[in-house]
Order: C-alpha cells, then sequence, then structure tokens
C-alpha cells in the first residue's frame, strides 16, 4: 500500500504485513521527521463492511510478491519509494534515538534579516530541520521558504547544512549550496531569511 506524510506529504510503500493484525501502526516520516498514524486496511474495510473495491477500482500487485496492492491512482510513485520509519524497524523496537547534544559549547541560530530578524532558536537536537511546515525544529515564516527546507547537522567539531531541495535553495557566500560546513558566525539564507550560526563556550578557558 501506499501511505502519505500529512506534513511534506512524501509518499511510501508500506507492507501491509507489519500491521501483523494491529488496526494503526505509528510511523515516523523519514523525510520530514513527522510521526504519523496509518490505518490497516484490511480491518477498515471489514468494519465498513465492503471490500474496499468500489473505491478505489482495480488493484495491482506489487513488483515483490508480497500479496499487498496498491491503488492504481499512484502509479506516478517510483519503484524506489522509500519506507517510513516504524517502531518494529528501529533498534529495540522503540523510538529512534539521537546522539545527545554536546554540553560544550552550546549552538544557536540567529535570524538577521527577514520578518523574524532579532529572533534566536537554540539549536537543541544533532539534527534540526528548517522550514516553513509545522513539524520542523525550526519554523520559519517565509513564504519563500520551503515545508521542507533545510537540515543542520551537528557532529563535533563540525557543523553542517544540508538543501533538502528546496525550491529556493541553500544559500551560503553568495552561492547556492547542496551542503557546506558552517563555523561561529557564518551566516546562511534560506527563501528571505538570513540566519547566523552562533557558538558559544560555556567553560571559561584559561
Amino acid at each position: 500500500m501506499i501511505i502519505t506524510c500529512p506534513e511534506c506529504e512524501t509518499k511510501y510503500r508500506y507492507d501491509e504485513r507489519l500491521f501483523d493484525g494491529e488496526a494503526v501502526k505509528q510511523v515516523k516520516c523519514t523525510s520530514c521527521g513527522v510521526s504519523f498514524e496509518t490505518a490497516n486496511p484490511v480491518l477498515k474495510d471489514a468494519d465498513s463492511g465492503t471490500s474496499g473495491d468500489d473505491d478505489i477500482g482495480e488493484k495491482f500487485e506489487l513488483a515483490d510478491d508480497s500479496g499487498a496492492t496498491w491503488n492504481p491512482a499512484f502509479s506516478e510513485v517510483p519503484e524506489s519509494t522509500p519506507s517510513p520509519v516504524t517502531d518494529s524497524t528501529l533498534p529495540g523496537g522503540g523510538p529512534g534515538e539521537e546522539p545527545p547534544m554536546p554540553a560544550d559549547p552550546r549552538y544557536s541560530l540567529a535570524v538577521i534579516a527577514g520578518g523574524q530578524a532579532g529572533s534566536v532558536f537554540q539549536i537543541q537536537k544533532t539534527r534540526t530541520f528548517l522550514g516553513r511546515g509545522s513539524a520542523m525544529d525550526i519554523q520559519l515564516r517565509d513564504s519563500e521558504v520551503s515545508r521542507r527546507h533545510a537540515l543542520l547537522e551537528i557532529c563535533e567539531p563540525d557543523v553542517s547544512l544540508t538543501d533538502l531541495q528546496a525550491t529556493n535553495g541553500t544559500w551560503f557566500n553568495g552561492a547556492q549550496i547542496q551542503s557546506t560546513k558552517l563555523g561561529h558566525q557564518d551566516e546562511f539564507t534560506l527563501g528571505s531569511t538570513t540566519l547566523m550560526l552562533i557558538v558559544t563556550p560555556v567553560r571559561d578557558t584559561p
């Protein structure tokens, strides 16, 4: 079956066998990080007293012969469509864990141009998503910013910025970039919003 993230609208192939008789499964979008529930179509059809065929028309088998079927309306979805993260696919069967943020130094993003100029966002995760969408770690109120625009990653001593195929791109030092390293007080632009990375040592230096 095909499921769609309600936040960024990324489509995923989902093996119906993963429901294992349960009515719903909690999944996590690997693109924007939002978690959402998907309903077991077999139980849903049973509850309604229909097979579901009248609603979706003719079904087609997946190439992997898993027995799962999917709506031909999604025929444009490529075979490489990714799978979302589910509880059963994560280590230990529970929520995924990111590496903890370093205690020293501290990281933040200051908005120096755009509608939110003067705002400062504390970075509290080693992987921070930036964009206009409500599920983003840092939400930018900028119509020129994509719902899921860029990813900031901290892996000491490096900080990297990656464009997530945003419509208006991600800009650094006057050039559009796919990925780049950032340092203290480096500036980058998403849409009409310019941000500066601030790295603040916590411990006093001798």
